[in-house]
């Protein structure tokens, strides 16, 4: 699995997950300002410069950044960040393997199946896969994603050569994804993030998180949508450092879950 690094190892250490399709550049406005931070940003299997690591599952993945935490990080423990796909993976990975996490952010993870999408995904793959070669896709794509405009190069790199299986795995993956087994014994101060304009769906399921991890917090985050890292880094790298330094986190526009 490809990894870039950022920072020094003597750092506490964040780990950053990226979203479905995207790759490890979602997190550069992170990475920017958390310098201090040992930073660990992985492309996931099938995606951005692992694209040549088949096939892709939640579970694995997990598995994945659980042995790169062991084997990268002094003291086999770090701070975990998600998006959507990779949220997910971090709701596996706290059920999976919680002795490697020290705190946790999930933002917009979806744990409540829909199964009748399941079986749509294959033919409406094949049909949009050949579209992913056009730049005007992409951009509608990106805007949907709340992409900033810088990045749709790369966006459109990414998103260009996904496979058709591959972005099928990850469709699957993210809508059959429901509460796994042993999260209700896990300990690690997690907090859920869901954005007030994410479908109801999304937000019904980061209730469900927050009741069924123990040592969770969860916030309804005023005034963004899904991409919320895109929409107000500012505001979100402030509540990463505030969560990871175990300090109060204070704004206006967050509003409590449960």
């Amino acid at each position: 699995m490809y990894i870039e690094e950022f920072g020094t190892k003597e750092s506490k250490c964040i780990v950053f997950i990226h979203g479905g399709g995207l790759s490890g550049w979602m997190w550069d406005r992170q990475v920017e300002d958390l310098k201090d931070f040992y930073c660990l940003v992985p492309d996931l299997p099938g995606q951005g410069k692992s694209k040549g690591l088949k096939p892709f599952s939640i579970k694995d993945s997990a598995h994945q950044i659980s042995e790169l935490i062991k084997n990268k990080v002094d003291g086999g423990r770090a701070h975990v960040v998600g998006h959507s796909l990779g949220a997910q993976i971090v709701v596996q990975l706290l059920a999976s393997s919680p002795e490697v996490v020290d705190r946790a952010i999930v933002n917009s993870a979806l744990v409540r199946p829909i199964q009748g999408m399941v079986n749509l995904i294959k033919p409406t793959v094949k049909l949009t896969i050949p579209l992913t070669s056009f730049h005007w896709f992409a951009r509608l794509q990106a805007r949907a994603l709340s992409v900033p405009k810088e990045y749709l190069d790369k966006y459109f790199d990414d998103s260009k050569t996904i496979t058709a299986g591959t972005l099928e795995q990850i469709l699957v993956e993210n809508a059959s994804f429901s509460l796994p087994e042993g999260l209700e014994r896990c300990n690690v101060p997690t907090l859920v993030l869901v954005g007030q304009k994410e479908r109801s769906i999304m937000l019904n399921s980061a209730k469900d998180l927050v009741s069924a991890i123990p040592a969770s917090k969860g916030y309804l985050v005023q005034g963004v949508g899904h991409g919320f890292s895109f929409e107000d880094p500012k505001l979100y790298n402030e509540i990463i450092r505030a969560w990871f330094t175990d300090k109060q986190i204070s704004s206006e526009r967050l509003r409590v879950l449960l």
